[in-house]
Formats: C-alpha cells, structure tokens, sequence
C-alpha cells in the first residue's frame, strides 16, 4: 500500500540529517535486505560496518549477500566473523549450513546444524533439516532419531511421519 515507499523515505529524510546515525542506517539496511534489494543493502551495510567493526548483524547480513551472489569464499569468512563475534544466534550457524550445503561440504552443513539445536534444541524445524541432512547423507539411524524427535515436539508434523515410514520400509 506504498507504506514501505512511505517508511523509507521518510528514513532517507532522517539520514540526510544525520548520515552516521548508526541506527538509522541499519533501519534502511534491513529494509533493503528483508526485501531482497541486496544492491541496495550492501553500501549500507558495510558503511554500519566501519562505524562499527563488531556489528555483527551486519556482517552476517554482507555475508548473506555474497552467498547469494555466489561468492561463497567471501560469504565463509563473514559469516564465521559474524559467529565468532556472537556465538548465540543460531541464524548465522544457519547461514553456514546453506553455505557447506552448496559448496558440497554436508558433512560439514550437518556439523553446523547440530550446533544449531544445542541453541533451539525444542525448534522441530531445526531438528527436520538436521534428519534430513542425515538421510541425504546415507545415514538413516540418526536420520531417524532426529524425524522421531520432531514428532516428540510437534507430533501432528506429516513430513517427519511420512519420512519415517519410508525409512522403516527401507
């Protein structure tokens, strides 16, 4: 309805004033990156960099970027940067998985999921990719565990049901 038009503009307003205003650089950071606008986004993100070398949001979210784009050596160091600086968030542990899962390193993408549920060990969501990269991997038993510990949580899930009853075919 043209209220993100209105929202981002009115933040290039406030920037006009204020150019270094960390906080108003990130607002239409985010805005750019949540909508994909990575053009956009990235001048902006590696300026809130330099204001603050530790931001690390920013630089996972510049990470992001050059993993989407492919650059995936680039997208490696950021996002590790970004987890060495906070090691809590699983998104950014996240961000690696995808990474190791396109650069054919799954051992390594399982490695980085199962950090990912030591943080969220109740997110059902977690725990499916995780036995699903397992199954990918040949290896059905923890494959099977993890589809069982899904249902332990969400036990109405029909993916891991049905993926459990193919490996029990198997």
């Amino acid at each position: 309805d043209g209220k993100l038009d209105d929202y981002e503009k009115k933040i290039i307003e406030w920037l006009a004033v204020e150019p270094d205003d960390k906080e108003l650089n990130k607002l239409l950071a985010d805005l750019y990156f949540t909508m994909s606008s990575y053009k956009k986004a990235l001048p902006i993100l590696k300026k809130i960099v330099e204001i603050d070398p530790n931001d690390h949001k920013a630089i996972r979210q510049i990470g992001e970027i050059y993993l989407t784009s492919g650059d995936f050596n680039i997208a490696e160091m950021l996002i590790q940067k970004a987890i060495a600086i906070n090691p809590s968030n699983p998104k950014y542990y996240i961000s690696m998985v995808e990474l190791y899962y396109n650069t054919d390193r799954k051992y390594d993408a399982v490695s980085e999921m199962e950090k990912v549920i030591k943080l969220r060990p109740t997110n059902a969501a977690y725990m499916l990719k995780l036995a699903d990269l397992y199954q990918e991997l040949n290896d059905l038993d923890n494959a099977k565990k993890y589809y069982f510990r899904v249902l332990e949580f969400e036990p109405s899930n029909e993916k891991a049901k049905k993926k459990l009853k193919e490996l029990v075919v198997e």
